[in-house]
């Protein structure tokens, strides 16, 4: 059964008074209600035409949410209006989880970036890239990234494109392949830093510094010596997006740390360590997805 999620676009609150745990339809139409009325006593109300429902999942549920709204000048229920994708801080979320129109957007808005620096100066020296790129292009590729994880090959390779016109731009590498001109620039390939992001996150919720509910994670309590104190287990997937989830995609390579950089003592010197640790990998500057 398709999972269904109400996002309403209006006001945004904290602390809304979502009392009712049970599950299906009936519960998410009472969590509803529940968050109208408490908007409606703060006068925060929501527009039902600028709300909508983004129900996730392969068997969507035929079943309809409804908020209170006037027309003519009577109060009525507002059917709300299914949507494909919704953007929800600044990542675009879609009905399959596919994120594919998140990455086409995203990748869209960088290349222009880049484009703009491209018209702008004549001649870029590698400092002078290096400090655009990181400052205004960058950010765009990398912004959520915990969450829209690109898993098909297309979509990976559609973002490492975006860095790889771009490292175009510096004259005297321009006909280099593009690993070498990553080398040159000391640039790790994106797919790279995300696989360092994911190892960092993870970092932060083994040793509790994340103040937020937990991935569920399972450690390992067995007699098996090898690898690092640690380790994680991992869970069965029937499908392949549940198995790019964080807490799924996360594991292996988590297992594959070494013992000193998992147990680091601070953040900054897990990041030293595992950069030490890839320091000859060939996926630093050779990204699969490109292969």
């Amino acid at each position: 059964m398709g999972f269904n999620l109400v996002k309403a676009l209006g006001t945004k609150t904290e602390q809304t008074p979502l009392r009712h745990r049970g599950g299906g339809p009936e519960a998410l139409q009472h969590d509803l209600d529940s968050l109208q009325q408490w908007s409606d006593n703060w006068l925060l109300r929501f527009h039902p035409d600028k709300c909508h429902a983004l129900k996730l999942g392969n068997k969507k549920s035929e079943a309809k949410y409804f908020m209170k709204g006037k027309r003519g000048g009577v109060d009525v229920n507002i059917e709300l209006q299914e949507s494909e994708v919704e953007k929800d801080l600044g990542v675009h979320v879609d009905n399959r989880l596919s994120f594919k129109e998140h990455v086409s957007i995203v990748s869209g808005k960088a290349n222009q970036i880049v484009g703009v620096i491209r018209r702008t100066f004549d001649y870029l020296t590698e400092e002078m890239f290096i400090q655009l790129y990181k400052s205004l292009v960058r950010p765009k590729l990398e912004y959520g990234h915990s969450v829209w994880q690109p898993h098909h090959k297309t979509l990976c390779a559609e973002v490492e494109n975006v860095q790889r016109r771009a490292t175009k731009l510096i004259p005297g590498l321009k006909d280099e392949p593009y690993c070498e001109r990553l080398k040159a620039l000391k640039l790790p390939s994106l797919e790279h830093r995300r696989l360092r992001g994911d190892m960092i996150d993870a970092f932060k919720y083994v040793h509790g510094m994340y103040e937020a509910d937990r991935p569920h994670f399972e450690p390992i309590s067995s007699r098996d010596t090898r690898g690092h104190s640690l380790k994680l287990g991992k869970d069965h997937c029937r499908l392949n997006v549940r198995s790019n989830y964080f807490s799924q995609r996360v594991v292996n390579t988590w297992n594959s740390l070494p013992e000193e950089a998992v147990t680091a003592p601070s953040v900054n010197s897990f990041k030293t360590r595992i950069d030490n640790f890839w320091r000859h990998s060939t996926s630093m500057y050779n990204p699969t997805c490109l292969v």
